[in-house]
């Protein structure tokens, strides 16, 4: 039978598995699975995480930062997932649930991966949107859904119990885990829904841009060359660290900006300190946080009641895209600042 006229069969209950000693009885369980409005355990999980993270801002971070992490491109120099290795790509569901554990200081559940609000939680994470898969262990259990795709920069989370009903039918791979079907998507209560992701940067640039950044042999120069052809954009450490190859990294993008680098070009490289940020909002550019830079070119104003800062006596604007300029005011020291809003 079918659940919404789609190409995949639902379970035949009750010998839709093979049979086998240790197999769940599917016609109980589908008597256990509440409807979604009716399932208590659900809404109290779906409050907890809301209460935790009302915008998911945190979730997206432990979904960009467990990319970032298998990806590991601060000694590799990768950032396409297409060029992880087979065994890497099975990992990342892993480091996902992993992250999200600490990050949310989850106790570890019984039978599934958490305890959440006092109720079992699987974890399971695709980066197909519906290509979830789900072990017979976690029938009639709840199971938190997550899905990144790089590419679009694009994630979503949410809520289901699973049901039989809503897998697909035989053997299933081979550790016996079946995919979740198409009937089942309306059926999860999505506590993010098709949100951005932390942006990419290296995997969104031109290729003939990111040819350019890693062409240069220094750790420097590349890093130079990512904030010359790459600016008004927030750019982040992990990308700094990929680009340099170097553990000091971050200390490279500050010296980028010293007038024997870019600074003799115009270009002023912003962290998240106090005057940095205080120049970015002035300048209207993105204004970094803990672990980001943003760079521009500026030039002198002589109006102004255009957007502008002052250093150094002289006012200064954002430059035009073909305008000459001079070498850019000196960034003074200041001090760092926490997590801004």
């Amino acid at each position: 039978m079918r659940a919404d006229g789609g190409d995949e069969p639902l379970f035949d209950l009750p010998g839709a598995l093979t049979a086998q000693a240790d197999d769940p009885d599917l016609e109980c369980i589908v008597e256990e699975v509440p409807e979604r409005e009716d399932d208590v355990a659900l809404r109290e999980v779906a409050q907890w995480f809301l209460r935790q993270d009302p915008e998911g801002e945190r979730f997206a971070s432990v979904l960009r930062e467990s990319l970032d992490q298998v990806l590991d491109g601060p000694r590799t120099m990768r950032f396409r997932y297409a060029d992880l290795r087979k065994t890497e790509k099975t990992h990342v569901g892993t480091i996902i649930e992993i992250n999200l554990g600490k990050e949310f200081d989850l106790d570890d559940g019984d039978a599934m991966d958490y305890r959440v609000a006092g109720h079992e939680v699987d974890c399971k994470y695709s980066m197909f949107f519906g290509g979830w898969e789900l072990p017979l262990e976690s029938l009639g259990h709840l199971v938190l859904l997550t899905w990144a795709d790089d590419d679009a920069s694009r994630w979503s989370a949410g809520l289901w119990r699973v049901d039989p009903r809503h897998l697909g039918r035989g053997a299933g791979n081979r550790d016996r885990k079946k995919k979740m079907l198409k009937s089942g998507h309306g059926r999860v209560m999505w506590l993010w829904r098709d949100r951005e992701l932390p942006e990419n940067l290296l995997l969104h640039l031109p290729p003939a841009i990111v040819e350019r950044i890693f062409a240069p042999k220094s750790g420097q120069q590349r890093i130079n060359e990512l904030f010359r052809s790459v600016q008004h954009r927030i750019i982040r450490r992990d990308v700094v660290l990929t680009v340099a190859q170097q553990k000091d990294g971050p200390r490279r993008a500050r010296m980028a900006r010293e007038t024997k680098y870019l600074g003799g070009e115009g270009i002023i490289v912003l962290g998240h300190y106090e005057w940095d940020v205080a120049v970015a909002r002035a300048l209207g550019l993105p204004v970094p946080r803990s672990g980001e830079w943003v760079s521009a070119r500026v030039a002198p104003a002589e109006d102004p009641r255009t957007s502008t800062f002052e250093a150094e006596g002289v006012l200064w604007r954002l430059a035009e895209p073909d305008e000459w300029v001079a070498a850019a005011p000196k960034v003074p020291r200041s001090r760092a600042l926490g997590e801004t809003d």
